[in-house]
This record gives C-alpha cells, structure tokens and sequence, in this order.
C-alpha cells in the first residue's frame, strides 16, 4: 500500500514588510537605550578620568543612536497608520 499524502488545508499568514521592520527597529532602540543608560550609569559611578571619558563618548554614541532609532519608529508606526 502506498502512503497516502495529506493536503494542507491551512492558510498561511503573509506578515507585511512594514511590521517586520518597526518590530527591528523597536527591538534595535530598546538595546541601544539600555546601552545608552548602562554607558550613563558607569559614567556617574567611574571615578577614573579614563573611564569617565570613555564612557561619556559612549553614552554620548548610544544616545545618539538610541535617538534616531525612536525617530524611525516613530516614523514607521506614522506610515502604518497612514496606510489604514
């Protein structure tokens, strides 16, 4: 007896390149803000003037980073409302 192949009645959800980007990106600004606030803290608690600076240009880096990825979402979640 030969094997008997099933059909797939199932519908597969087609997700839209737009979600896919605002959940990159939110996921991209929320590990920069908490690197943001990580650089941030360690900058306060450093008492070296070598870690001080160190870690203010990175607080600086990843504020400014964290920063343009909010303005990203923001405008990916304008052009999601937009499109309704």
């Amino acid at each position: 007896m030969a094997g008997k192949t099933r059909a797939v009645t199932g519908r597969a959800q087609k997700t839209s390149p737009l979600n896919n980007k605002i959940s990159i990106s939110w996921r991209s600004f929320i590990v920069f803000l908490v690197l943001f606030l990580v650089s941030f803290l360690l900058y306060v608690l450093s008492s070296t003037p070598l870690f001080e600076n160190l870690f203010q240009l990175l607080s600086i880096i990843f504020g400014f980073l964290s920063l343009a990825l909010l303005i990203v979402v923001l405008v990916f979640l304008i052009l999601k409302s937009g499109r309704r």
